[in-house]
């Protein structure tokens, strides 16, 4: 799914529950907060279930079903403040402070990563607010009562929830992320009606047709989608849509229940849906940023060409062939200790000398792979301001997975590594590189893949992504343009950092 169609599909989820402030007013005339939930969301947990039941079974893992659990958690928290402040605040008012949660997520995320929010972000947020204001306030103030403090409860729970969307959903099946939410959201309403309330399924017509529209609409299609929608989207932006619920609120509002729109309020709906399309606007849209950047290990940060030809040469000399030169052995690395050693060794050693020298040589460089290897200049202090920024690193490499993360360990503690394993080909194969995003929680459209080689521009191409090349490595910066003339290649660490370089360009 494209980044437009996200878009997209998110305002069509937010619409969608817009819709569950009338229904839920209309609801709670005739039953408890906690009961409405609890029926809503079990129902249609049981209806998805049973539509989607085997493609939802098949994308469980433990990491799904604790990401729904801590979704579903944290939405019955908002859902619970939403219910309980709409039985003494209306619901504009209730549905203004609610979407504050436009505000707080850019402070949250900056508060994470210690960042400032991008002026852009706040611009669209006091917009959409302003529009909100103008959209729920009418002629009338309102005092900060208890339903109004709950209410703002209710906008700081969502907002950790938009952001816990946002990190659950790329490290899991968007859909069944949001299939779980729905009812652990429903199991968590279930126990709480039984503490304090007394639960009942409904009991006329106009209950069920209540129930029905809340569990279909809003639950089914709304919140089952939005993790699925944010997969693609950041969480910054998609707060800007919540924008969207008061307005439609409004407006189902005006249609089902007759309820007046002052003047001011229209003016608030263009001023809503403006923050959403001004970012769009042509010469105002910023290429996005990228999300995860994934680094080649030798000859991008670290120089160990010296261990490896030292490595190579004891394990040819120990068996009498010729030893190799620094510059021929920087040209057979790039694809794994397999195809170093074959390209070291004279074409008339056998399968099983081969296997045995190699196995030889990755004993003897486990060894010895820090005497003079060193990291680039400017590569720690690199990867350690791209981490503060909020953008996941991660190492993916061609040597084996032991060596790969000791070194890692060694010269770059706490960021993950992924070495050459049996069980995935090596690069310029995807599969590694998809395996590291899987892990991190990102998707190859918000990455940018970083190396020295033309293995690495193949694996950036077999991913379909960004990449960044870099001068100092093994085959140089004439290399890297003959291959591939259009590439970014830069000449020092601190230009990977520049925003353009880490811009995504599609």
């Amino acid at each position: 799914m494209s980044e437009r169609k996200a878009e997209v599909l998110m305002a069509a989820v937010i619409i969608a529950r817009s819709t569950s402030f009338v229904f839920s007013k209309v609801g709670l005339g005739t039953m408890t907060a906690f009961n409405i939930l609890a029926v809503r969301f079990l129902l249609a947990f049981l209806l998805l279930f049973a539509l989607f039941g085997k493609k939802v079974v098949g994308k469980l893992d433990r990491r799904t079903v604790l990401g729904g659990a801590l979704v579903g958690f944290i939405f019955f928290g908002v859902m619970s403040c939403e219910m309980l402040a709409l039985r003494t605040v209306n619901s504009g008012t209730v549905s203004l402070l609610e979407n504050l949660a436009i505000i707080i997520v850019p402070l949250l995320e900056s508060a994470l990563h210690r960042t400032r929010p991008k002026a852009m972000s706040l611009l669209c947020a006091a917009i959409a607010v302003g529009g909100v204001a103008l959209l729920t306030g009418g002629g009338g103030g309102f005092h900060m009562g208890i339903g109004e403090c709950i209410a703002l409860l209710s906008a700081f729970l969502y907002a950790v929830g938009i952001i816990a969307i946002d990190r659950t959903s790329h490290q899991a099946d968007g859909f069944a992320l949001g299939v779980l939410e729905v009812g652990f959201l429903g199991l968590f309403a279930l126990i709480a009606s039984f503490l304090f309330e007394a639960p009942r399924l409904p009991q006329t017509g106009s209950e069920w047709g209540i129930i029905a529209a809340l569990a279909v609409v809003c639950t089914g299609f709304g919140y089952t989608l939005q993790p699925v929608a944010q997969s693609r989207i950041d969480a910054g932006r998609a707060s800007l849509f919540c924008a969207l619920s008061p307005a439609f609120a409004t407006i189902f509002g005006a249609v089902l229940l007759r309820e007046r729109v002052e003047p001011l309020g229209y003016v608030g709906i263009v001023l809503i849906l403006g923050s959403i399309l001004l970012p769009h606007l042509p010469g105002l849209r910023r290429k996005p940023r990228a999300r995860a950047v994934l680094f080649d290990m030798d000859g991008t940060l670290l120089d160990t060409l010296e261990d490896m030809r030292d490595s190579v040469n004891h394990v040819l000399t120990a068996h009498g062939y010729p030893a190799r030169t620094l510059e021929e052995v920087r040209a057979f690395v790039g694809n794994g200790a397999g195809k170093l050693m074959r390209r070291a060794l004279p074409d008339t050693v056998g399968e099983a000398e081969f296997a045995a020298l190699l196995a030889e040589y990755k004993a003897w460089y486990q060894a010895h792979n820090c005497v003079k290897t060193r990291p680039y200049p400017g590569i720690p202090e690199m990867l350690k301001k791209l981490q503060k920024a909020g953008v996941r690193v991660a190492i993916v490499s061609n040597k084996p997975d032991p060596t790969t993360r000791a070194l890692a360990e060694r010269f770059f503690p706490g960021v993950p590594a992924f070495g050459q394993r049996d069980d995935l080909p090596p690069k310029p194969a995807p599969d590694l590189v998809l395996h590291a995003l899987k892990e991190l929680g990102c998707s190859r459209d918000g990455a940018i893949y970083v190396g020295d080689s033309e293995v690495d521009i193949q694996t950036a191409q077999n991913c379909t992504m960004n990449f960044i090349g870099v001068s100092w490595g093994f085959r140089g910066r004439e290399k890297l343009l003959a291959i591939a003339p259009r590439a970014m290649v830069v000449d020092r660490a601190e230009e990977i950092l520049r925003e353009k370089n880490l811009q995504i360009v599609r």
